[in-house]
């Protein structure tokens, strides 16, 4: 019952170019540099292929993990801002994160992603050490397909 309750969290589009610092601590930003209106707590890296493919296996490792769920995805220029849901394991509380793949010209792209709790004030470190683990896993997926496997 209370894990139906808690899926009914407010959230608004989120514009990274318009992204303060979040008055709570329970949020992590991984993006480039000037990407929001503060700075991120890791610059993300940039890949040798295109958007689109960024997209595809980022969304790979999300949906892989337990309790995540795509809630939405727009076309925001020529990147693509993408939504998921993850749950906690004992309550259910939802934690948002928002990927935006940038397009960086022929072959190349990046990513911004935003993790947030909707619930508590501090999160103990989880959406830091979810984002890390998922571009751990990113990165594993993308040797395994330059490896051809």
């Amino acid at each position: 019952m209370l894990k139906n309750l808690l899926k009914n969290v407010q959230r608004p589009e989120l514009d990274f170019s318009s992204l303060k610092r979040p008055r709570k601590p329970n949020t992590y930003l991984m993006s480039p540099p000037d990407y929001a209106q503060y700075p991120p707590k890791t610059i993300s890296p940039i890949f040798e292929f295109d958007a689109p493919k960024l997209a595809a296996l980022f969304e790979m490792v999300a949906l892989a993990e337990p309790r995540v769920e795509k809630l939405n995805s727009r076309e925001i220029g020529k990147d693509l801002q993408v939504d998921y849901v993850q749950y906690s394991k004992l309550i259910g509380y939802p934690d948002t994160v928002t990927a935006r793949f940038i397009d960086l010209g022929p072959g190349k792209s990046t990513l911004a992603v935003f993790s947030r709790a909707h619930y508590g004030y501090r999160d103990f470190g989880v959406n830091e050490a979810r984002i890390k683990d998922w571009m751990r896993k990113l990165d594993l997926a993308v040797k395994k397909q330059e490896n051809g496997s």
